[in-house]
């Protein structure tokens, strides 16, 4: 047997071992670095929010008299956009047309800028104005060459695509001239108009009054050049007065209420 004197060295010398490991431990603890939290991401923008955009702003463009389907083509769901903080603004893409294949804009201002370009198909079902015969480069629109017609625009049928909006409302437009030859069967639309010089400076005119149901008709000399629905002067010829009104057709105004 070991005498107690050794004994107790060596007990002593274990002890000394431990407390220097716990040390060392406990430094190791104190200086370790806390484990790298990984970078949160930010937060995905919907893709389905990004379509139901599209949707709604396609629909917002239409008349009461107008169906329209829109059909959005699908993202790539490879697509990542940070969410949006505000509300994702749309609008046309430069030189999209309104029907068929269209292209729109959707772009967020915060918390960073991005913007895609979303394609749709849109095709729209109602009553439009349809040429009953063809029509001349600068000819006079008047309603004996049109027809009322319900048709699908934007679906590839040759006879009704349009690049331009179709008129719906048609009196504003009676008496613009047309701006190209346009084909028997195409629908109206306002591209194919302009407005035209129906009045000259020092046409005579009729000067038209209605007031409670009373038509007053007087002459007049025209002080300007003026289109179809524009406002112009004339110069009553009885008194001499100058008067405001609005172009109706060649050689026919009405006095302004």
């Amino acid at each position: 047997m070991l005498p107690l004197l050794a004994l107790c060295s060596i007990c002593s010398m274990a002890a000394e071992k431990i407390d220097k490991a716990t040390d060392d431990l406990a430094r190791r603890a104190a200086t370790a670095q806390p484990d790298k939290q990984p970078d949160k991401q930010p937060d995905k923008q919907s893709l389905e929010s990004i379509r139901q955009t599209v949707e709604t702003f396609v629909l917002s463009n239409r008349t009461a008299e107008q169906r329209v389907s829109v059909t959005v083509k699908p993202l790539d769901k490879r697509l990542r956009l940070i969410n949006c903080q505000t509300a994702l603004t749309p609008t046309w893409s430069n030189r999209s047309r309104k029907l068929g294949r269209v292209t729109v804009q959707v772009a967020c201002t915060s918390p960073k800028p991005w913007r895609v370009h979303v394609q749709a198909t849109v095709t729209m079902e109602g009553r439009v104005w349809t040429l009953v015969r063809g029509v001349a480069r600068g000819e006079l629109l008047s309603k004996d060459m049109l027809m009322r017609q319900e048709v699908t625009l934007g679906a590839n049928n040759a006879a009704y695509t349009s690049l331009g909006t179709p008129v719906i409302d048609i009196e504003p437009w009676l008496g613009f001239s047309f701006a190209q030859r346009v084909n028997t069967g195409k629908v109206l639309n306002e591209r194919m108009l302009i407005a035209a010089n129906v009045l000259t400076k020092g046409d005579a005119v009729v000067i038209r009054h209605r007031s409670n149901g009373l038509e007053l008709l007087t002459r007049g000399v025209a002080l300007s050049n003026a289109g179809a629905q524009e406002q112009t002067q004339v110069r009553n010829s009885s008194s001499g007065k100058v008067i405001d009104v609005v172009v109706v057709s060649t050689g026919t105004v009405e006095i302004l209420q």
